[in-house]
């Protein structure tokens, strides 16, 4: 399973929705890519955001 609730994304990981709500703000997460709205719930792509943590700040690499 590729996309799941943010709540369950949460448990999985420990991070949070305010935090993933802050990428997003912050054009380091990109809606589509590692998240999606979808009738008003947040989803999160898990091997988008795990490749994100893998490669941020390796330069242009990171912002894929």
């Amino acid at each position: 399973m590729a996309w799941v609730k943010i709540k369950k994304y949460e448990e999985l990981t420990g991070d949070t929705a305010a935090s993933v709500h802050a990428r997003r703000r912050a054009g380091k997460w990109r809606d589509g890519v590692q998240c999606k709205v979808v009738d008003e719930m947040l989803w999160v792509n898990l091997p988008a955001a795990e490749k994100w943590v893998e490669t941020w700040g390796q330069g242009i690499a990171a912002r894929g």
